[in-house]
């Protein structure tokens, strides 16, 4: 499996992107001052020096003081303190210097200086450069002009200046997401190392004469720029984050220092203070988001987007395991988690502390789930008072609430060169002294007749297969050949080739074992996964086969990719898309129709492939946590987006459809592949399937017209 991950998505301002280098752009005041910021007050054309400490660039602009005599605009609080915050972070955290710094300051930040800031920041970064940009001030929208945006809205930061006159200048309007893309889109040229942050938010109407909000009105007029054609944003690299849903209020707020920051600044520069060696982008996020909705409720939520698992220290992406976040405390000491059932937490799973750089996690604070509703799930901890909110945890052992799948071990060799190795396997199913269970969805049985899988120790030829009659299931076994442990069917054929195990090494057979057959565990609860009977989708999918061609002109039926002409063709329903059979290195592409008149939903695609892996098609992983919503009566094209499944193996494809009225994190239900990609699992999809049908659900889904599900299977030959 293979998705289509071009996409051309444009970025709202309210984003906080990663951007960081090492620049240094001394300019001349309009007046005598001393200062260790590094300004631009006018447009005089200037010439950078060489930066003070290669590598690392910081672009901060606090727009506090809007001159509200002119513009009529409230001036905020908090800004001015953002910037010094973020400023100290990045000089004790990261190693900046004086010189890595550019500062706009309320009436230096004008239009006209914050781009000439982007184009001497474009200047001077190096590839490899470390680059952060840091906006405090008012947001807004405007009327979109070059047909890019579906909400018909550009969303602006409020430059100094601007609104205050008729003049037709740029510095009498506001920035646009428009022109913000175009200058990230030229440091990414340059470097993937880009952190882009926006504290500010863009629709006043939420909290109409509160003072301490970072929006204003919108402006009415045609913008002077908003016709001209911008360079987007290609890929996902780096990172943008926001303080706030586009319908949401970021605001200032007096703290202990008895000094206004504005919430999100506060929370995310003390996260990033307090980063750890192996600490992604991700993790940072959703400590901040914790922490603020914590503080706010659901008034002001934070979006992200980019390369999410890259490290934030330095080191590059590195993958690490799904994290939750701890988002209350409740009044009886349990610990509220923002996942649930939906997500794959279940009751009686454990999770612990999450910290990397512990030298003994295993005596880091736990927390057993005692309640695993929809979206969130409630744990007891141990020891009491042990979590705090902006914790994050991560899954050590997951409870199944299935009946257990039987398994049988057999060997060709049981009292030669294999005995050893049986015992070995079969200690490994037994529960440990802890009282946890290596296979907790599994257990050995040894009736053959009556079992769901088989485990077999065989010895094959190197490089070949001997089977004594053509019709016998598996090849014959040497003694003295290298050991394998075959997961099969009942009728002992092969699952997938990946399923063919090394046991040359027992103790990393035996862990490979367990993390193969875990992996076949989650499948089977993931299909499991289903609302109640009669339940109606609101949200319709329709699948599109894209096939390579010759040549077709772009356009709505065409699509140029990776250097390849595809063809739109047909329609199916999602019930139809069961009867189809498609070949290798077709495309599936989808189109969503939320019926509903009223209820906005979030739409999740997932792919279980041939090969055991779960990935989400849709959204992309990289995406914000409101990427998916599709609003009522509104259709999202996927095709136009670029977004697909491109079949790869060949073997049996499912497609899992998830509506929901509150967003989900859909990474807590994926998984990589076992071990490889290739291999077919015909066998094992159907086996899979059946436990989907008949399998037994633990706890209820509460509220269960808040979310629903599909799923269908599809076929894909050579």
């Amino acid at each position: 499996m293979n998705k289509l991950k071009i996409r051309y998505l444009p970025l709202a301002i309210v984003f906080l992107g990663i951007v960081l280098a090492t620049v240094v752009i001394p300019f001349a005041f309009g007046k005598e001052e001393t200062s260790n910021r590094t300004v631009i007050k006018t447009t005089t054309d200037f010439t950078p020096k060489p930066p003070a400490a290669a590598g690392k660039h910081a672009l901060l602009i606090a727009i506090q003081d809007y001159d509200s005599g002119k513009t009529g605009f409230h001036s905020l609080k908090g800004p001015a303190n953002d910037i010094q915050l973020i400023k100290g972070m990045l000089r004790e955290r990261f190693g900046f210097q004086d010189g890595n710094f550019t500062i706009l300051q309320d009436d230096q930040a004008t239009h006209t200086n914050i781009e000439s800031a982007f184009m001497i920041l474009v200047q001077m970064v190096q590839p490899g450069d470390f680059v952060y940009i840091h906006y405090s001030g008012h947001g807004s929208q405007t009327a979109d002009l070059n047909g890019d945006e579906t909400s018909g809205k550009d969303q602006t930061w409020v430059s100094y200046g601007a609104r205050a006159s008729k003049e037709a200048h740029k510095d009498n309007y506001d920035v646009l997401d428009d022109e913000i893309n175009a200058w990230l889109a030229a440091l990414y040229a340059k470097t993937d190392q880009v952190v882009f942050v926006s504290d500010s938010c863009h629709s006043a109407t939420v909290s109409k004469g509160f003072n301490l909000t970072r929006a204003i009105d919108d402006d009415d007029r045609p913008h002077i720029l908003g016709q001209l054609p911008y360079t987007q944003l290609a890929n996902h690299r780096g990172i943008r984050v926001g303080a706030a849903r586009d319908d949401e209020s970021a605001i200032d707020k007096r703290r202990d220092d008895g000094k206004y920051y504005g919430v999100f600044s506060w929370h995310w520069a003390r996260n990033l203070q307090q980063t750890q060696t192996g600490d992604t982008w991700d993790h940072v996020f959703k400590r901040t988001y914790a922490q603020i909705t914590d503080e706010r409720g659901l008034g002001q939520q934070p979006q992200m987007e980019g390369d999410r698992q890259t490290q934030v220290l330095g080191g590059g992406f590195i993958a690490q395991p799904p994290t939750i976040a701890v988002m209350r405390i409740t009044d009886d000491h349990q610990v509220e988690l923002k996942a649930g059932s939906l997500a794959g937490v279940t009751e009686g799973s454990v999770y612990r502390l999450y910290n990397p750089q512990h030298p003994d996690p295993e005596t880091l604070p736990s927390l057993t789930i005692t309640n695993a509703t929809t979206f969130i799930s409630y744990g007891e901890p141990e020891p009491k008072g042990s979590f705090k909110v902006g914790d994050l945890v991560v899954e050590e052992s997951h409870a199944y609430h299935f009946t257990p799948i039987k398994v049988t071990l057999e060997a060709d060799f049981p009292n030669g060169e294999d005995q050893l190795l049986l015992q070995a396997i079969q200690t490994a199913f037994q529960t440990r002294s802890d009282e946890t269970q290596p296979f907790p969805a599994y257990t050995l049985t040894d009736d053959p007749s009556n079992t769901d899988l088989r485990l077999h120790l065989l010895r094959p030829k190197h490089g070949q297969f001997i089977r004594a009659k053509a019709n016998d299931p598996l090849p014959k076994s040497f003694p003295n050949q290298p050991p394998e442990l075959w997961v099969l069917t009942p009728e002992q054929r092969l699952l997938a080739e990946n399923l063919r195990i090394h046991f040359d090494n027992p103790a990393r057979g035996v862990q490979l074992l367990q993390d193969n057959l875990n992996k076949l565990a989650r499948i089977r609860e993931i299909k499991g996964l289903q609302s109640r009977r009669g339940r109606k989708i609101p949200v319709t999918l329709q699948a599109h086969i894209l096939s390579p061609v010759a040549f077709c002109q772009e356009g709505p039926n065409c699509l140029f990719l990776d250097g390849k002409f595809y063809r739109k063709a047909n329609n199916y329903s999602l019930p139809e898309i069961q009867q189809l059979t498609l070949t290798s290195k077709q495309i599936l592409t989808f189109t969503l129709r939320n019926e509903d008149k009223w209820v906005n939903y979030y739409c999740y695609i997932l792919n279980i492939g041939p090969d055991g892996a779960i990935y989400s098609i849709f959204p992309l992983a990289e995406d914000r946590m409101e990427d998916p919503l599709v609003p009522a009566r509104k259709t999202r094209e996927l095709f136009e987006e670029q977004i697909g499944l491109v079949t790869e193996l060949v073997g049996e494809e499912t497609i899992k459809f998830i509506t929901s009225r509150y967003p989900i994190d859909v990474k807590l239900l994926e998984q990589e592949a076992f071990q490889q990609r290739g291999g077919q699992l015909n066998q094992l999809e159907r086996l899979l399937f059946g436990y989907a049908v008949h399998g037994e659900r633990g706890s209820p889904m509460k509220r269960n017209d808040d979310w629903a599900t599909g799923q269908v299977g599809f076929q894909v030959e050579e």
